[in-house]
């Protein structure tokens, strides 16, 4: 996979600001369609295969301002500001329920024989309508975004550097043995996260227990503890995550893939991603990393297309969105990025096992918690080679999923609270 851009803060420009990266526009000019996503997370070509697309299906040539954002927060902000107009953007799971809540997102109404619709794997499409909200929880997020990409957090690490035992629990890093050889995100809802992982290390530790003999026990005791926002808690994690920076080689959002593979870092706090960007790169250079998933617990993320409602052009967003759900853009993105599609088609399917599949490996995954569609009799197994590298992180068995959950909402009074304690440290 390659790099095709450093984040802005790498360049040490404003966290806030925008970096055309197919067309130039002068001030007062007006793109066809203004995109905003995040850095690192599409191939370009794409974008020029889309043009193509809609030039050879309309026959109107269109012109595509593509932005970047570093975080959500950041998008959020940008969104917020007086003359903002981008078509489409692509933020979190969290954010995209705080815009839709305050009235900054439309709703995207897709037919059930939409390419979407007919590619989404399943498991994402559940997933999205189960976050809901309103009085009688009529609004949910399937309502306002269409799924791009999802996977986990987790550690990504040096194995000859460092145990694997040591790196099934978050609270290693806080471990002195590790002293400016890990990092940690400069996002304050990830790293908020693993600060919560270690505050409540016990109680998770002792939730283990309930995986096997009350797994709905379990699961809700997942999402309380890395949920919390209790004032008290909030309180406390001046203090934990102060000790956790003070101990980290550096916080970024971006350069840590690379500071893992050239050896400045052992650890690297992993979206699984850039998890597995590191490690196509450190093979590249004839060096081993590998990616693991907490046992008390983690994150499973999701991020998805919307439609701001100051879209100039909604109509061409609905296009564009579903031409990044075909089978194709998706492989093309996939290749790219690292990151894992929520297009479950077989023809992704088809594209993973081609890519990982080992008819000699010794392991075996079924993937049909996220491929299989009801009434179907297929199987999506993969037989592969290599546990804790590029296949597990990007389509981890379910066992590793059943220990992840998504970030709420927090609301106005919390989310303050927390920005607030993240500005302290």
């Amino acid at each position: 996979m390659k790099k095709f851009l450093k984040k802005i803060m790498a360049l040490g420009l404003s966290a806030l600001m925008v970096l055309p990266l197919f067309t130039a526009f002068g001030c007062g000019e007006r793109a066809d369609l203004k995109v905003y996503n995040c850095y690192d997370y599409i191939d370009e070509s794409v974008i020029e295969d889309f043009k193509a697309y809609y030039k050879e299906k309309t026959g109107k040539t269109i012109t595509v301002q593509y932005s970047c954002y570093d975080t959500p927060e950041a998008l959020y902000n940008m969104l917020k500001m007086k003359g903002s107009d981008y078509d489409v953007v692509c933020p979190s799971d969290y954010m995209i329920e705080k815009m839709a809540r305050e009235g900054m997102l439309q709703k995207i109404d897709l037919p059930e024989d939409s390419v979407y619709n007919t590619n989404v794997s399943p498991f994402i499409k559940a997933k999205f309508e189960s976050v809901k909200w309103g009085n009688d929880n009529e609004f949910d997020l399937s309502q306002y975004a269409v799924g791009y990409m999802w996977g986990t957090m987790g550690l990504c690490y040096n194995p000859e550097k460092v145990d694997a035992e040591d790196m099934k629990s978050w609270a290693t890093l806080w471990d002195t043995e590790f002293d400016a050889k890990f990092s940690i995100k400069d996002s304050v809802r990830d790293t908020y996260f693993i600060g919560l992982a270690k505050k409540h290390q016990a109680e998770l530790q002792a939730n283990k227990a309930n995986f096997d003999t009350d797994y709905d026990v379990y699961y809700a005791n997942l999402k309380k503890y890395f949920n919390d926002v209790s004032v008290a808690t909030v309180n406390d994690m001046v203090g934990v995550l102060t000790a956790l920076k003070d101990n980290a080689y550096c916080m970024e959002v971006d350069e840590g893939k690379d500071d893992i593979v050239s050896g400045k870092t052992d650890v690297y706090f992993a979206w699984s991603g850039d998890a597995v960007y590191a490690m196509d790169t450190a093979d590249e250079k004839g060096k081993e990393l590998a990616y693991f998933v907490p046992e008390e617990g983690s994150n499973m993320w999701f991020d998805g297309w919307c439609i701001p409602t100051t879209a100039k052009n909604p109509e061409l967003a609905v296009e564009f969105i579903e031409f990044l759900s075909t089978s194709e853009s998706v492989i093309k993105n996939m290749e790219e990025t690292g990151y894992v599609s929520c297009v479950g088609s077989d023809e992704v399917f088809d594209w993973v096992k081609e890519t990982y599949g080992d008819d000699e490996g010794e392991y075996e995954v079924d993937l049909g918690y996220f491929f299989k569609r009801e009434g179907t009799d297929s199987e999506y197994k993969v037989t592969f080679s290599e546990l804790g590298r590029q296949f597990s992180a990007q389509y981890p068995e379910y066992s590793v999923i059943k220990r992840c959950v998504m970030m709420n909402y927090f609301g106005n009074e919390a989310n303050d609270r927390v920005t607030k304690m993240w500005l302290a440290i």
